[in-house]
């Protein structure tokens, strides 16, 4: 009996120095966990507010914008470019022979009648409210008769414009318009008749002077012509 006690007593021993490291890396393995979760909520991770989330989305959507209008310019400058090359085409020298031979073969010979068919009905309408003393009417459809081709409608158009100024009493007109008539058509049997009614225009504006030189040219000019007699007579009463 008191040897079985001694052993049973070393037994317990022995059982208690085994199972003591077993039961420490037991509950030092159990702390670990908590002392992670202790270091964990020592130092949390900020969670993101609903505010935070709509500025990071604002600011993504502001750089996507960017980068459309970027890309959009791009497109543009691409379309313009495109459109520029594909409208240039190649110089070709032009035949001026050819050219002319189609025109009077074509619209151009019509073009010129049409023309001409116009000016001759103006001047017709002209005549008839100036022989009917509407002379502003007159002078109105006749506006543009210092300009023509210098035909046979053009030279009288022009002058019955000079002289529908002439009785509205518009004298500048009829110096200026007298004058371009003399120069254009100095060889029409008219062109002694204009000259004089410029000098009648700046004896009017009291340019007596400038009128007498006017009817002298026109008497040196045009000796036989009625106009001129008729100056040569102005010049000995005024």
């Amino acid at each position: 009996m008191k040897t079985k006690l001694p052993l049973f007593i070393i037994w317990l021993s022995v059982s208690a120095a085994c199972s003591s490291p077993v039961s420490r890396n037991i509950q030092d393995m159990r702390s670990e966990p908590q002392a992670e979760a202790g270091s964990s909520d020592a130092i949390p991770y900020p969670v993101p507010t609903l505010q935070d989330r709509l500025d990071y989305l604002e600011g993504k959507i502001v750089r996507l914008s960017n980068e459309v209008e970027t890309l959009n310019g791009k497109v543009k400058a691409l379309e313009h470019a495109k459109t520029h090359s594909s409208g240039r085409t190649p110089v070709q020298k032009l035949d001026d022979r050819k050219l002319k031979e189609h025109y009077l073969n074509t619209e151009g010979g019509s073009a010129s009648v049409h023309t001409v068919e116009t000016a001759q009905n103006l001047y017709n309408q002209a005549l008839k409210h100036y022989q009917n003393g509407r002379f502003s009417a007159a002078a109105a459809l006749l506006k543009g008769a210092d300009g023509g081709d210098g035909g046979s409608i053009a030279q009288r158009s022009m002058y019955l414009l000079l002289q529908s100024r002439a009785r509205m009493g518009n004298c500048e007109s009829v110096i200026e318009i007298g004058g371009r008539y003399a120069n254009r058509f100095k060889d029409s049997p008219t062109a002694p008749e204009a000259i004089f009614k410029i000098g009648e225009c700046q004896y009017r504006l009291q340019q007596k002077d400038i009128a007498r030189a006017t009817w002298r040219s026109l008497i040196q000019a045009y000796p036989g012509s009625p106009a001129a007699k008729r100056a040569a007579a102005a010049v000995r009463k005024r």
